[in-house]
């Protein structure tokens, strides 16, 4: 009942909209008004679109070094494994990075400081290093404890069926 009335009073409603803009008398000048209505609304859209946009750029360019600086380290601890070993200077936006860094992360590092907002520039001076090397002790280790977990599960998984046996 309540949904037929809501489809019924959807009709009526967009029955009284066309013959408001479709009127053969005033039609035309309801669907100009319309029209530049719709017109304004968008430029005023624009407009403080772009007045938002260039506050969030002013704001973004007086970030304090002390502040970019901070949010540059939260960024190299995501992005590297060893992020304690860097040493961040920032001065005026621009940010001088230093360290011994592994050579598969530079890249990835660059790229995420340049995209830090209030960072204007980027100097490099990291010392790529080559990735350590796994021993065979390491990969002993980590077999080792892939069987342990195994074994683990397997036994969880035998006193879980115990459990849903029928005694007799």
């Amino acid at each position: 009942m309540t949904r037929a009335l809501g489809t019924f009073t959807a009709g009526v409603g967009l029955g009284a909209g066309l013959a408001y803009f479709l009127d053969r008398d005033r039609g035309a000048r309801r669907r100009a008004h319309a029209r530049n209505q719709l017109r304004h609304a968008s430029h005023a859209v624009r407009d403080n679109s772009r007045l938002q946009l260039q506050a969030l750029q002013q704001t973004q360019q007086s970030i304090e070094d002390s502040v970019l600086a901070e949010q540059i380290r939260a960024i190299l601890a995501r992005v590297v494994s060893h992020a304690q070993a860097l040493a961040v200077e920032v001065s005026r936006g621009i940010v001088t990075v230093s360290g011994p860094i592994l050579r598969q992360e530079l890249r990835l590092a660059l790229k995420a400081l340049k995209r830090v907002p209030g960072v204007r520039d980027v100097v490099n001076a990291l010392e790529p290093q080559p990735a350590a090397r796994h021993t065979s002790t390491g990969r002993v280790a980590t077999v080792l404890a892939s069987a342990a977990s195994l074994g683990l599960v397997a036994a969880a998984m035998r006193a879980r069926q115990r459990e849903f046996e029928l005694q007799p």
